[in-house]
């Protein structure tokens, strides 16, 4: 269905008033509009979808024409979530263009030319169905795609299949890979696998040809025998690879439950993707159950055939049969004879020598050596780390300044190394906790006595997120904690803001993993297995989660609910995208007067009220009291433009250049000569937002205006300066010999000096305001002004900041002797999170 009122209108724009920014999001459209390659002057397109959006409103554009080279002035072509099957060469004439958006679209090739467009530099490419471009080098962004071209001069090919064995433990997992493996294997009892087992089974060239006769070599299939037990559950995760084979395995005898293989197949789905998964019924030469396979293949098309094997003699025909059927899948996976750097393959082909002749890790400088041996520098050479560490080759961590300069060739080293942890008696005896005396003791063996540290380091990593250091010095993995909520007083209220993530099917481990990354923020050891109680700054959160329910529940109380409630989501949401579209549902709790005091309110699914706001729909019907309830007072709890498209905002003089540098999903900054040209362009210009400092207005000034211009944000503190210098912000950078409470008594000292004669000024600047001279009447607030004079009279820094300058009042000669610039206080995580929390951005 297209929205033909708003596609006129952006076209008027462009048209009759020379509008430069172009939405066309969620439009209906088939094609780009052709009265637009006739204004070159266009600088930003939006052609993207929404995926909360209805399908009839969606774009579904197939094709971006040459005619697109005449918008001779375009810096960003955002055409995410269509069904763009090609991409016009055509495209890498516009030397302007900065940013190129494709996510999610039908390219199953992109010319080279517009990889290497000289001025392009953001391409994003996720989720298309490339002949050529690996997916780990997509992920990798626009560098690594230029490199991969650079690089793929020369070719070579890897015949090379992952085969991941799961299911519940004591099925015969283990046994089943070696008889793969092994024509000659012999049944016996085998221990459970504690972890991983990694196998190679090397198929003859002459064998694998009649299942697929373009294979050149023979086909080496890794086998990964994953342990089934509960506790490992939760680090399968980093080990579950796209591109490969799985295999679910139960037995006849064993009286699985759906849950199990729901469980199995759903983690499969999320981490897996479309890799193909044949269901196996073990041990078949038992009386055997019956399974649902054709429910199981209706909810999960990537299982692609069901088999009974067993592995007495009487049924070897049958199993050979089996085996034969994986060695058809393995040859005709996608990505079997896709070409490869021939260089990439020949330092793979020595990294892979080196772990057969049993070395566990090598160091940072002998891979380096190793590149530099096929001339490759060391850029080039860590750029190739970072595709190998992606598809499962190594584990290289090298943005970790604790494991940069371990290169990790066997994954088993570490896994042994992680459940020796997990598995302690001890360890489990003291509900998770350990010490260095544990450490000691449980890593003694020759294979890890000597990475101590560096294993600790790949256990507390912000990828596995397995345990944290108490204040104690002990450490804590949250998995093996007790299950039993701990004794608390929070009490509910109607004061609290709650809000809940609802999944159709939870991965285990992501509160631990959550407990791990906000273990700073944990109030008074307050924290079991589905549990924790956070504070910040005076505000408490209690999150627990409800593994049978699907969901996790968020609630809080405090005077920063939405600050802090937005810092849980961006986590959590952070966790998520390890996981592979992942399906899950943020929550909002009904406000209407029965819901509010309810201990059981309605929740609104928060995508469905973004589709209300897209359709310019005010209210919406809570269920349980059938009253209507406003939807924008529902989102503006939790920051009301959490929007999914791309934003151009409008800020003053440098603050453009600084808040570009943190790379924000969807945003855009462009300056603007000072506040009161910001404010003129935002209120004549509808598509764009502003950004202004906040100079000397007064909270309630702030809130009428934002009342009128909701794309029109304003800084919590005076400037940006506030931000840059925040205490807070400069004691995460973790200085050496820095005092966050004798710098901030510093700032102090320096603020009552000077607060008289900022009192003086502060009504003269404040008569210069845009807002004031357009909209007085509506926006000052004359009769509390002497409010600045008690923002300064305050000594707390939340409150004076207001009203303070740390651009040109605060002398920073504290501060020299660290030599800071601007570029290295804009990388924490405090003022990305500050920034990401003003302009209310997912």
């Amino acid at each position: 269905m297209r929205n033909d009122k708003k596609i006129q209108t952006a076209i008027n724009n462009v048209k009759l008033h020379g509008w430069q920014v172009v939405d066309l999001r969620n439009c209906g459209l088939d094609e780009i509009p052709e009265e637009l390659f006739n204004h070159p002057d266009i600088v930003s397109i939006d052609l993207g979808n929404d995926n909360y959006m209805e399908v009839e409103r969606r774009n579904n554009i197939k094709n971006v024409p040459p005619e697109i080279s005449k918008i001779s002035r375009l810096s960003i072509l955002n055409l995410e979530n269509n069904q763009v099957e090609h991409v016009s060469e055509q495209l890498a004439q516009l030397k302007n263009l900065k940013k190129l958006n494709l996510e999610n679209n039908r390219l199953k090739e992109l010319s080279e030319k517009i990889a290497n467009m000289s001025g392009l530099k953001e391409l994003i490419l996720y989720d298309n169905p490339f002949d050529m471009l690996p997916p780990e080098i997509v992920a990798r962004g626009i560098n690594s795609i230029r490199n991969f071209f650079k690089e793929l001069k020369e070719q070579d090919f890897i015949y090379e299949v992952k085969l991941i064995i799961v299911g519940e433990g004591r099925v015969g997992k283990t046994c089943l890979s070696k008889a793969l493996i092994n024509d000659d294997f012999k049944l016996s009892d085998e221990n459970s696998t504690e972890g991983i087992n990694i196998d190679n089974w090397v198929i003859p060239k002459n064998d694998i040809q009649k299942y697929n006769p373009k294979i050149e070599r023979d086909l080496q299939i890794n086998v990964w025998d994953f342990g089934g037990q509960e506790i490992y559950h939760s680090t399968h995760q980093f080990f579950l690879t796209k591109r490969s084979i799985y295999l679910l395995v139960t037995e006849s005898r064993k009286e699985d439950s759906h849950d199990d293989f729901f469980y199995w197949l759903n983690i499969i789905k999320l981490l897996g993707a479309n890799s193909p998964v044949s269901m196996v019924l073990n041990k078949c030469d038992q009386p055997t159950k019956e399974l649902p396979i054709k429910e199981y293949q209706s909810a999960f098309g990537n299982i692609i055939d069901f088999n009974k094997v067993s592995l007495k003699p009487e049924f070897k025909v049958e199993f050979q049969e089996f085996r034969n059927s994986i060695k058809k899948i393995a040859s005709n996976l996608p990505h079997i004879g896709a070409p490869l750097p021939k260089v990439w393959v020949d330092i793979r082909k020595e990294i892979e020598a080196l772990k057969k002749a049993g070395n566990n890790y090598i160091s940072r400088d002998e891979y380096l050596q190793i590149c530099k041996n096929y001339y490759r520098k060391e850029e080039s050479a860590l750029s190739l780390s970072e595709y190998f560490h992606d598809l499962g080759v190594i584990i290289h961590f090298q943005d970790d300044v604790e494991l940069r300069d371990i290169v990790v060739l066997n994954h088993e080293w570490i896994t042994k190394g992680v459940y020796k942890i997990l598995d302690d008696k001890e360890v489990i005896k003291k509900n998770g906790r350990f010490n260095k005396d544990d450490i000691i003791r449980i890593w003694s063996n020759q294979e890890h006595k000597d990475k101590v540290r560096e294993l600790l380091s790949l256990m507390k990593n912000n990828k596995f997120d397995l345990c944290f250091e108490l204040d104690n010095g002990e450490y804590l993995v949250p998995r093996l904690l007790p299950v039993d909520e701990v004794d608390h007083n929070w009490k509910p209220s109607e004061h609290n803001s709650r809000f809940e993530f609802n999944y159709n099917f939870m991965p285990k481990g992501i509160l631990a993993r959550l407990i791990v990354k906000l273990n700073s923020d944990i109030y008074n050891n307050k924290y079991w297995r589905y549990g924790v109680i956070l504070e910040s700054e005076g505000t408490f959160a209690i999150i627990r989660e409800k593994y049978f329910d699907n969901k996790i529940t968020i609630e809080l109380n405090g005077p920063n609910k939405r600050e802090y409630l937005f810092l849980i989501r961006k986590t959590i949401n952070q966790i998520h995208r390890d996981f592979n579209k992942l399906e899950v549902r943020e929550m909002i709790p009904c406000n209407c007067s029965r819901c509010v005091t309810s201990t059981e309110p309605h929740f609104y699914d928060f995508n469905i009220l973004r589709r209300y706001e897209a359709n310019e729909i005010d209210e919406i019907r809570c269920d349980l009291s059938l009253k209507l309830v406003s939807v924008y007072k529902l989102t503006s709890d939790i920051g009301k433009h959490v929007l999914s498209q791309e934003r151009i905002i409008i800020c003053e003089n440098k603050n453009a250049d600084l808040l570009n540098k943190l790379s924000l999903k969807r945003v855009k900054f462009f300056a603007e000569r000072d506040s009161s040209s910001v404010y003129m362009k935002v209120t004549t210009k509808p598509d764009y937002y502003g950004l202004r400092d906040r100079d000397f207005l007064l909270d309630t000034e702030i809130k009428r205006i934002r009342a009128k211009h909701e794309n029109y944000y304003i800084l919590d503190y005076y400037c940006f300066e506030n931000y840059l210098y925040h205490p807070k912000n400069i004691e995460e950078l973790d200085l050496v010999g820095f005092n966050v409470k004798e710098y901030t008594e510093e700032i102090i000292r320096q603020k009552n000096e000077q607060k008289f004669t900022i009192v003086s000024n502060y009504k003269r600047a404040r008569s210069s305001y845009q807002e004031f001279k357009v909209e007085a009447d509506k926006f000052l607030d004359k009769s509390n002004e002497e409010l600045v004079i008690e923002y300064l009279k305050s000594d707390d820094i939340e409150i004076f900041f207001k009203a303070y300058s740390m651009k040109d009042k605060f002398n920073k000669s504290y501060l020299e002797k660290y030599a800071l610039k601007e570029s290295d206080l804009i990388q924490t995580n405090w003022f990305k999170t500050k920034i990401e929390s003003l302009i209310s951005l997912n």
